[in-house]
């Protein structure tokens, strides 16, 4: 069943082509040799008129096809998971609140899976530190895990290290719909430190660096204090 909207406009067309079309015969009676060119500039007219309402919206429906194929393409091959294990906690007295934050010596869990059809090969991985600041405050101790495959983080290396613990090393395949877990030791003994990781990839021929934090913000390390300090 037809479109309202486009019944409309059939209809205003062939409205505008009928009282097109009585003029051009009013003007045939009148005077023929000039109004066979009156006429043609008339039907040209309003053809252009009616392309140029089409055109916007033709050229916007052009656009969002060309973005919908091409946004999944461009959409990193996989997903990353992070969760804070195996730590204690600083509580720090941060302008008017007070906050506990992981302590030096705690671990961050990364789960990366591959979401796409091909096979994706980490290659890498490294830190970045975003600040870093003085922030004194009490140690809190708190119940550890053992970790599964361990790392390690050097925050106060220039510039920071990802450093492997074990004989396993990057880089790392994972098969399509499969998973890879990586446990990061986190160090730091200067201040309060925000930080984040880049993970580095490629997949069918192409290659990226994905951003890894803790639920769109950035991982904060306190250095490790005694109690009271």
């Amino acid at each position: 069943m037809p479109r309202a909207d486009g019944g409309r406009r059939v209809l205003a067309w062939t409205g505008a082509g009928g009282a097109a079309a009585a003029v051009a015969g009013a003007a045939l009676l009148w005077d023929p040799g000039q109004a066979l060119a009156w006429a043609a500039g008339v039907v040209a007219a309003a053809a252009a008129a009616y392309l140029s309402q089409q055109a916007p919206q033709q050229l916007q429906q052009a656009l969002a096809r060309r973005r919908a194929v091409r946004e999944p393409a461009e959409a990193a091959p996989l997903a990353v998971a992070t969760e804070i294990r195996n730590h204690d906690y600083v509580t720090l007295d941060l302008d008017d609140r007070v906050v506990d934050v992981p302590a030096a010596g705690h671990t961050v869990r990364i789960v990366v899976t591959s979401t796409g059809p091909s096979a994706v090969v980490l290659t890498g991985l490294r830190a970045e530190v975003l600040s870093r600041e003085e922030a004194p405050g009490d140690l809190t101790r708190h119940a550890a895990e053992v970790p599964v495959r361990r790392f390690e983080v050097l925050l106060d290396s220039a510039p920071p290290q990802v450093r492997t613990l074990t004989r396993s090393d990057f880089p790392y395949r994972i098969a399509a719909d499969e998973s890879e877990v990586l446990d990061l030791l986190v160090s730091t003994e200067s201040g309060l430190v925000r930080w984040v990781l880049w993970l580095d990839w490629v997949s069918a021929g192409r290659q990226g660096s994905t951003r890894v934090d803790i639920q769109g913000h950035a991982f904060r390390t306190a250095a490790r204090l005694p109690s009271g300090a």
